[in-house]
C-alpha cells in the first residue's frame, strides 16, 4: 500500500495527472470538502481489504504469477470503472465553480484528467501486486516486520515535518501590489494554501489580483511567458486577470529518483533468488513507500487575495488544498484604484506592529493577539478581520509567532 500510494504522490513528476483517491472519498461527505484524514482511512481499509483478498484468493494457487496479474487487472478494471462511477454518483451535485478536471470529482477511469490518469493508476496497481506476489513467499519474522514498521513511521515523521524545519524564517517582507478597481459587491479576502506534489501544473487560467506566498519548497509561476521561482520565504503579486499557472518545477528530478528507487526495490524484491535479503528490500520499500506517500517533496504555498462574495467556500482546485482563512465581508473600502499590501513578518515574544485596514490578519505558527477598536482577540492558527480604517495592532504572545496581514489602501 505504502509503494502504490507514493507511486500516485510521485507520478505527476513523469507527466501524468495528479490524482486524489483520499480526497475523492472525503467529498462523499460533502461536494466542498477538503481532503483530511478520514478519506485516507477510507482508502486505507480498501487497500487492505484488496490485499487480504488476494492473500485469500491467489497466494495459494498454482501459476500464482498469472493468477496475480489477473487479479491485478480486475482490481484495477472493477475500481475504475465501477467503484469511480459509484463514489461520483454517491458525491452528488459539485461544488460551485469546481473545475471540470477537478482530480476530486470521481468518474469513469478519471477521464476528465485525461487518458494519463488510467495508465498511472494500472502502474500504481502492478506496483500493488508485484510486491504482494514478492511478500507472500516470505517466512514472517516478527522482530524483522516491527523493525520495519518501526522504520517506516520514523521515516514519515521525518518526512513530515522536514518542510516545515528546513523553510527559512520570514524576514519581514512588505509586498504592494496596484489593482484598478476591486470586484464589484461585496469582497472578503481569502487566504488558501494550495500545495502542489513535484511535477503538478495549475492552470493556465485568469483570476483576480493576488499574492503568492511561499512557506516551503519552490512555487514556480509562470506568466506572460516567464517562469517565477518563489522560494520560501518569498512572495509575488499577479496581477488581475493576468493568465499564467502555478507548478512545481524544482522537485521533479528528486522525484523522479525516488520513484525509480520505488520501482527498483519492488522489482528487485520480485525477483531476487535469496528471499532473506527479499525481506530486507520489502523493509526498505516500506520505508521508501512511506515517505514517498506523505511526500516531503510538495511545495506549500499560499494564495492571498480579495474575492467577491460568490466565491467564498468555493471548492479547492488542488486536492491538498484548504482555506485556511476567510475574511468577513470588508467595510470602509477605498474606491477606485487600491493598492494590496502584504505583509509577512516573525515577531518575538511581545513585539508587536501595528497596521491599517480594512485587513485582515493571520496567525500562520505561534500564538498572537489583535487590538482593535478596544477589543483584544486571541489567535492561534486563526485569523481576525478588521473592517474600516481601523487602526489595529497584532502582538506576540509569550513565544514568536508568524503573522501575515493583508490590507486595502488608497493608491495615492
Amino acid at each position: 500500500m505504502a509503494a502504490m500510494l507514493g507511486w500516485l504522490q510521485l507520478a505527476p513528476a513523469f507527466g501524468f495527472p495528479v490524482t486524489a483517491p483520499a480526497g475523492m472519498l472525503d467529498r462523499l461527505f460533502g461536494a466542498s470538502r477538503e481532503s483530511g484524514p478520514t478519506g485516507w482511512a477510507l482508502l486505507l481499509v480498501g487497500l487492505a481489504t484488496l490485499a487480504v483478498f488476494y492473500v485469500l484468493i491467489v497466494e495459494r494457487r498454482a501459476h500464482r504469477l498469472l493468477w496475480s496479474v489477473a487479479f491485478i487487472g480486475a482490481a484495477w478494471l472493477i475500481s475504475g470503472a465501477v467503484v469511480m462511477p459509484l463514489v461520483g454518483l454517491l458525491q452528488g451535485t459539485p461544488a460551485p465553480g469546481a473545475l471540470p478536471s477537478d482530480p476530486m470529482r470521481a468518474n469513469f477511469f478519471m477521464l476528465n484528467l485525461g487518458p494519463g490518469a488510467a495508465v498511472e493508476s494500472l502502474l500504481g496497481w502492478a506496483i500493488f501486486g508485484a510486491v504482494l506476489a514478492a511478500g507472500t513467499t516470505l517466512s514472517v519474522d516478527v522482530r524483522a516486520l516491527s523493525l520495519a514498521f518501526g522504520a517506516a513511521v520514523l521515516g514519515g515523521l521525518v518526512a513530515f515535518v522536514v518542510p516545515s524545519l528546513t523553510a527559512p524564517a520570514p524576514s519581514g517582507r512588505v509586498v504592494d501590489g496596484s489593482v484598478a478597481a476591486l470586484p464589484p459587491g461585496p469582497v472578503f479576502i481569502s487566504v488558501l494554501e494550495l500545495p502542489q506534489p513535484p511535477g503538478a501544473v495549475l492552470g493556465p487560467h485568469t483570476h483576480v489580483a493576488g499574492f503568492v506566498l511561499s512557506t516551503s519548497g519552490v512555487a514556480t509561476v509562470v506568466i506572460g511567458g516567464d517562469a517565477v521561482d518563489v522560494g520560501p520565504g518569498a512572495s509575488l503579486f499577479t496581477p488581475d486577470q493576468a493568465s499564467h499557472d502555478h507548478e512545481n518545477r524544482a522537485a521533479v528530478p528528486l522525484a523522479i529518483a525516488l520513484a525509480a528507487v520505488i520501482v527498483g526495490l519492488t522489482a528487485a524484491a520480485l525477483l531476487w533468488p535469496r528471499r532473506d535479503l527479499a525481506v530486507v528490500l520489502i523493509a526498505a520499500l516500506l520505508v521508501v513507500g512511506t515517505v514517498a506517500a506523505i511526500n516531503p517533496l510538495m511545495n506549500h504555498w499560499y494564495f492571498i487575495s480579495v474575492r467577491p462574495a460568490a466565491q467564498r467556500g468555493a471548492a479547492m482546485p488542488v486536492p491538498a488544498g484548504h482555506r485556511t482563512y476567510e475574511s468577513d465581508a470588508l467595510t470602509g473600502l477605498p474606491s477606485g484604484r487600491v493598492v494590496e499590501r502584504l505583509t509577512d513578518r516573525r515577531l518575538g515574544s511581545g513585539d508587536s506592529l501595528e497596521f491599517l485596514g480594512p485587513a485582515a490578519v493571520l496567525v500562520l505558527d505561534g500564538e498572537a493577539s489583535v487590538v482593535a477598536a478596544g477589543r483584544t482577540v486571541g489567535l492561534s492558527g486563526s485569523g481576525a478581520t478588521i473592517t474600516g480604517a481601523t487602526s489595529a495592532a497584532v502582538r506576540a504572545s509569550s513565544g514568536a509567532a508568524r503573522v501575515l496581514i493583508v490590507q486595502v489602501l488608497p493608491a495615492n
